[in-house]
């Protein structure tokens, strides 16, 4: 029978193996990187910043902010028919905080 630190620690993993998931593509990589550096930006400005290797179709930037909404590593919020992202400090903090306590 698992305790109760068990399956914090299960739950623990299961995060992490997500968060790692979501990050596992450069691209998505970038535009978290992005997002964290300009709060609030549009998918069209994270479209234009891309590198030059980076996605070129809206389409595709869509699906890389799906994933990481999904991760739980960005956040949006509608501000008309924009939608805004912003990175989540505390899932950032807290990825950090575990891979450290790996070491």
């Amino acid at each position: 029978m698992a305790t109760a630190y068990q399956h914090a620690l299960e739950h623990d993993d299961r995060r992490l193996a997500l968060l790692c998931k979501a990050l596992s593509h450069p691209a998505r990589v970038q535009i978290l990187r992005y997002i964290a550096q300009h709060p609030g930006c549009i998918g069209n400005q994270i479209l234009l910043h891309m590198p030059e290797d980076g996605p070129r179709a809206q389409s595709t930037i869509s699906q890389h902010l799906r994933v990481l909404r999904e991760a739980d590593l960005i956040e949006t919020f509608d501000d008309g028919a924009a939608v805004c992202h912003y990175a989540k400090p505390d899932s950032l903090t807290w990825l950090r905080e575990y891979l450290e306590q790996m070491i």
